[in-house]
Formats: C-alpha cells, sequence, structure tokens
C-alpha cells in the first residue's frame, strides 16, 4: 500500500511543522482533541476538536499551535488512485466541523494500517472513502446554509437600504454574531461588507439618475443623510459625478425620442 499511512499522535501545543511543504498524496486529518491551526494556499483557519481537514496532492500547507495545551490526532495519507473516481467534484481542501462519528472510523484505518494482510489494502480504501463521503457531505451541507444565510442578508440589506444598516443589525437578523458573519460574508462573496452596503446604495442611486430623479431623491432613496457624502461617495465609485451621471442619461433619452425611427442616435459617453 504504496503512499499510505494512517498514524494516531499526542502532542504539545507548541509543536509545528517548521516549513510550508507539499506531498504527491491526499492528507485526511482528524483532530480528537485540542486546537490547531492550518494554513493552507491563502487561507487560514482553526481546527477544533472532532474536525477533519482534507488537503489534495501539491498544495503548500503547515500547521502550527492555537493556545491549547495538548493535542490529539489521527493523519492518513491516501494515495491518488484510491480517490480518483471522485478527484474531479474535490475542492482543492475543505474543513469539516463537530463530526464524532469520525473518531472510529479513524481507528479502523489505523486498525488496519498497522495489522495489515492480503485483504487490508481493500479494507483501508473501502475506509478511507467512508471518511471522505461522510466530512465532504458535512461540509457541503454547510456551504449550502453558508449560502443561505448570505442570501438572506442580502435580502434584508436590500430591503432596509434607506434606514440605518449596521453589520450588528445584519449579523442578528441572520442569527449570528458580528464577527462571524462579517468573516463569513467576506468567504462567500469575496467583499467586505461595508463596500457591498455602498455598491449597493450607490447602484440604487444610479437607478434613480437615470431615470431622471433628482440628486437629493437618489441621495434619499440610497439611504445616505448627507447629500454631500452622497456625492462624494457616487464619484469615487462612478467616476462620475451624480449630476453629470443624470445628465448624461437626460441627454441620451432626448437624443432617443428625436431621432427615433429614422436614424440611430449618437452614442452618449461620460
Amino acid at each position: 500500500m504504496e503512499d499510505f499511512s494512517c498514524t494516531f499522535r499526542k502532542r504539545n501545543a507548541f509543536n509545528q511543522m517548521p516549513d510550508l511543504h507539499s506531498h504527491a498524496f491526499y492528507e485526511m486529518y482528524y483532530l480528537v482533541s485540542g486546537e490547531r491551526r492550518y494554513f493552507i494556499q491563502d487561507t487560514v483557519f482553526t481546527v477544533h476538536a472532532k474536525g477533519f481537514v482534507f488537503i489534495k496532492p501539491g498544495l503548500l500547507h503547515k500547521t502550527s499551535f492555537s493556545g491549547e495545551s495538548m493535542h490529539t490526532r489521527y493523519f492518513a495519507s491516501i494515495p491518488q488512485e484510491w480517490f480518483e473516481s471522485v478527484a474531479s467534484i474535490l475542492p482543492p481542501f475543505f474543513l469539516s466541523e463537530n463530526l464524532p462519528d469520525l473518531e472510529y472510523s479513524f481507528s479502523l484505518l489505523q486498525r488496519e494500517a498497522e495489522n495489515a494482510d492480503e485483504m487490508s489494502g481493500l479494507m483501508c480504501q473501502a475506509i478511507a472513502m467512508e471518511i471522505l463521503s461522510h466530512a465532504f457531505r458535512s461540509y457541503k451541507l454547510k456551504e449550502e446554509e453558508e449560502d443561505d444565510v448570505v442570501k438572506k442578508a442580502t435580502a434584508f440589506i436590500k430591503k432596509n437600504i434607506e434606514g440605518g444598516l449596521s453589520l450588528e443589525s445584519i449579523a442578528s437578523e441572520v442569527g449570528m454574531s458580528s464577527t462571524y458573519f462579517s468573516s463569513l460574508f467576506h468567504k462567500k462573496t469575496g467583499m467586505k461588507l461595508s463596500d457591498f452596503i455602498r455598491s449597493a446604495r450607490i447602484s440604487i442611486a444610479a437607478d434613480v439618475l437615470r431615470k431622471g430623479g433628482r440628486v437629493s431623491e437618489a441621495s434619499d432613496r440610497a439611504g445616505f443623510s448627507d447629500p454631500a457624502y452622497f456625492k462624494d461617495v457616487f464619484r469615487s465609485v462612478m467616476k462620475i459625478s451624480p449630476s453629470s451621471y443624470r445628465r448624461n442619461f437626460i441627454n441620451k433619452n432626448n437624443h432617443d425620442v428625436i431621432y427615433k425611427g429614422w436614424i440611430t442616435p449618437p452614442k452618449i459617453t461620460s
């Protein structure tokens, strides 16, 4: 069983890998107790007890301590051919939390690895696939739940855009702490919450201006309490003042009426 191993270890809190490294095999890591910090690609996250980490071959990573006095963990290296049939649906790496049932599965995998016979290769591959399947389903379920949270948050923002929006009010709406929701929103959208709200406000203001609304109306509809601040934000995002943006669209609409039916109107640019 080349490239396969499964070990159980107990380490002190300050144990860590000295350098980033990668392997030619899959890695499956299960933390039985304690807490560890993982660095994978450009992502940093903390793994808690009963947490599972999966890493594809070739990814740079390392682990570090995270404050607990001691940690115990299982580690399994898995040959690439064992997961070949599902490789295309697996992300480069993922974390699944709160999976107490996996401890028993890893203990079976370790037992087979240490007491190998002619059937151990098949048994280990089957157990490893069972572990991966269970962890991956948990990961996907959490992804779907997180997507629903972001959808609920964006709907709340849109509905309340004219009023006062805060991180605390949005996090409370989706039933999360402010810190966790802020991190989740950034992870799922690639944007800071404040940047998203600002973009949403400017989008609404631009729509009002395109329809001929006054600058003051656009400011109010987008939830800006200070018209001067609205003008500064609009210009920083759109690279044009609100009044110039509105004027361009009014001119375009007038040209469309004049030339409609017999000549293509000239293109209006900012």
